[in-house]
């Protein structure tokens, strides 16, 4: 039985303990959170002992290996510091992403798991969602030719960048990390995988367009308790329409913290973040962003990543030299033109549901999260042969990518050499 704990019991955590808790042969035995009503939640939802239900990192830290691996599920900044602790005490880890908040912190953890010989898999969900995992068939068994161009889009949605990116935990870059790599480190590791080519050249453009108090309407105020009534009904943002109703729904993007808690009251006293207007948050996080890849054999990508949607949805199109594929990674679907045939569409939860009628598609980024915990466990245990894993070697260089793609960005564009 493989014995597994979680760091950070928000809502990543807490996916995780859903998963495990339907493991035959796993199971969650402590956890470190410093909010007591999410302490209290792994004890009654979860059966995880009080005494084994930590009130921070150093708490566990502090009393030695106590089982075989552990979830890293806290903020980007503490990522690192965290996981060369467990490192040094023997644990294998599955880290969420990013892996660290700096190139260096990056190579830090990878040569130290190399130099200890232990084992780290980012979070990478996408790589194992079967609408990605279909693509990258088509791709790899040449059905599509030579692949010339690949353009991704993540469409964050307005209400979802509000909660996380404005008033949520990384609104402020220097404190997190950059926005491209906070939110679409996800898109550049599925890029780097499914064009399995290197990539030489990156450049970017973007900022933060919005979010500013030039952007506020009229009858505005800094908090959304001092509006005028009007323009906070009208607003999109409005504080004490959004996060009610985000939470009683049971989406994320920084509410975890707000569990057992009256919602209202923080609002009405100004207590939290939450309660400021969105165009007066000080928050410096890009909300419009693109990327330019170029790889070694002239081959392109592009990503954009964008506030501006309804809902939370990414969308891909590959272009070969003998066909093209595109869809909609919630609707699920997969459009793949032969040029010169017919279109053949590929419902992908159909496909799934055919091999395995017990998972359920319609959470967790299509199956991915389950497809990554069985991954894991089977890396740290029999290490079978994964095309999908994504350890931190794999990890480091779309890290990269993304941590040069903004120094582009903050260079006005400027291409970036890789090879260099």
């Amino acid at each position: 039985m493989t014995e597994v704990a979680i760091i950070g019991f928000g809502s990543r955590g807490q996916n995780f303990a859903r998963l495990l808790r339907e493991e035959q042969n796993a199971r969650l035995t402590a956890i470190a959170e410093p909010v007591e009503t999410l302490r209290r939640q792994a004890e009654e939802q979860f059966g995880v002992s009080k005494e084994r239900c930590f009130s921070d990192a150093d708490e566990f830290f502090a009393r030695g290996k106590m089982c075989d691996a552990v979830f890293i599920c806290t903020q980007d900044a503490q990522h690192c510091e965290m996981a060369l602790r467990a490192l040094e005490l023997g644990y294998d880890i599955c880290l969420e992403k990013p892996a660290a908040v700096t190139i260096e912190e990056c190579e830090n953890i990878r040569d130290t798991a190399n130099r200890l010989g232990r084992k780290v898999m980012l979070t990478h969900v996408l790589r194992y969602a079967p609408f990605y995992g279909y693509i990258k068939k088509l791709i790899s068994d040449g059905t599509l030719g030579d692949i010339v161009d690949m353009d991704l889009t993540e469409n964050v949605a307005y209400w979802h960048f509000a909660l996380s990116y404005v008033r949520g935990p990384w609104r402020d870059m220097e404190k997190s990390t950059p926005t491209i790599i906070a939110k679409c480190c996800h898109d550049l590791d599925l890029i780097q995988w499914l064009m399995n080519k290197k990539c030489t050249q990156v450049s970017s453009y973007g900022q933060l367009y919005y979010f500013r108090p030039d952007h506020a309407p009229a009858g505005s105020a800094e908090y959304c308790t001092d509006c005028a009534a009007e323009t906070r009904e009208a607003c999109p943002y409005n504080a004490y329409r959004v996060y009610p109703e985000r939470v009683t729904q049971g989406v994320v993007g920084g509410t975890a913290r707000l569990k057992g808690r009256d919602i209202f009251e923080v609002i009405d006293n100004k207590e939290d973040i939450i309660s400021r207007c969105v165009f007066h948050c000080d928050n410096d996080a890009v909300d419009n962003q693109v990327v330019n890849l170029c790889f070694a054999d002239g081959s392109t990508a592009h990503l954009t990543m964008t506030a501006f949607s309804e809902d939370c949805h990414r969308t891909i199109c590959v272009h070969g030299t003998e066909g093209e594929v595109f869809g909609d990674c919630e609707e699920a679907k997969l459009y793949v033109n032969h040029f010169g045939k017919s279109c053949t569409v590929v419902d992908i939860n159909e496909l799934e549901r055919e091999k395995n009628k017990s998972i359920d598609l319609s959470g967790g980024h299509g199956g991915g999260d389950y497809y990554l915990l069985k991954d894991f466990l089977d890396y740290i245990t029999v290490c079978s042969p994964s095309m999908t894993r994504t350890t931190i070697d794999d990890s480091v260089e779309s890290h990269i990518i993304g941590f040069k793609a903004e120094e582009s960005r903050l260079n006005g564009g400027k291409s970036i050499d890789l090879q260099k």
